[in-house]
């Protein structure tokens, strides 16, 4: 059994259980409608043309997590849809197979076979000093992408609130700082300081299986969001469920 602690996510046993019921009732709701199996074959033949009413996106190309994990990077969005990472370098796994969510009978066959492979994956990926450098430049880019949008927006009108006027010169360099105060404490965490996780539909944003992977210890959540924490359902949970 894989036993990572979620951060204050599930710091208790109470939120650990509150997380398994939330996976086992999305799960049984989504297996027990009688439109999931047709919609689902439809997607795994790719069928664009099929009428989907139950699946909350088409067929799709699964991507990577491009967004910058630095709240402050960010500062106008709405508290509610925030596009940043839950944590520094906040890396996705996802499935080459053909697997729309967590939920999906495929993900969880084979006593999860396949979701266990995803984590074994990652860690393998992590204990090799390249898989460290790979994550660590790809959210580095992730930053500088972000910062070099913020500073190329226009001016907005005088009546208007100014990205400028929050993400200033002192906050630029103290998001910098910030990365670079962590990376080398990232580089030296081992697999059970991550948070492996999935976010269960219909609460999920990308419509094919990816497992969500980030450091849980606070000091690299602290310019992060913690908006998706309460639908973020750690591996081990869907084990304990799917176990039992």
């Amino acid at each position: 059994m894989f036993r990572h602690r979620f951060g204050n996510i599930a710091a208790s046993k109470e939120q650990f259980e509150r997380l398994k019921d939330h996976y086992k009732k999305q799960r049984d709701e989504f297996r027990n409608d009688p439109r999931s199996a047709p919609e689902l074959e439809a997607w795994r033949k790719q069928d664009n043309d099929f009428a989907y009413h139950l699946l909350n996106t088409p067929p799709t190309t699964p991507a990577s997590n491009l967004a910058s994990y630095d709240s402050r990077q960010y500062p106008l969005s709405p508290n509610d849809k925030r596009p940043e990472g839950q944590g520094f370098c906040h890396t996705l796994v996802i499935s080459k197979a053909r697997v729309y969510n967590v939920v999906d009978p495929d993900a969880t066959a084979n006593k999860c076979s396949l979701l266990k492979e995803m984590h074994d994956h990652f860690v393998a990926f992590w204990q090799h000093d390249q898989g460290k450098e790979k994550i660590l430049a790809r959210a580095k880019r992730a930053v500088d992408d972000q910062d070099k949008k913020l500073r190329d927006a226009p001016s907005p009108s005088s009546n208007s609130q100014s990205t400028n006027s929050v993400y200033n010169d002192a906050t630029r360099s103290s998001v910098f700082a910030q990365f670079n105060k962590l990376k080398d404490a990232f580089k030296k965490l081992q697999a059970k300081d991550f948070v492996f996780a999935f976010h269960v539909f219909p609460d999920n944003s990308i419509g094919h299986l990816h497992m969500h992977v980030f450091p849980h210890n606070e000091a690299f959540r602290e310019f992060s969001t913690h908006v998706y924490d309460w639908k973020t359902v750690p591996l081990e949970a869907v084990l304990e469920v799917e176990e039992a």
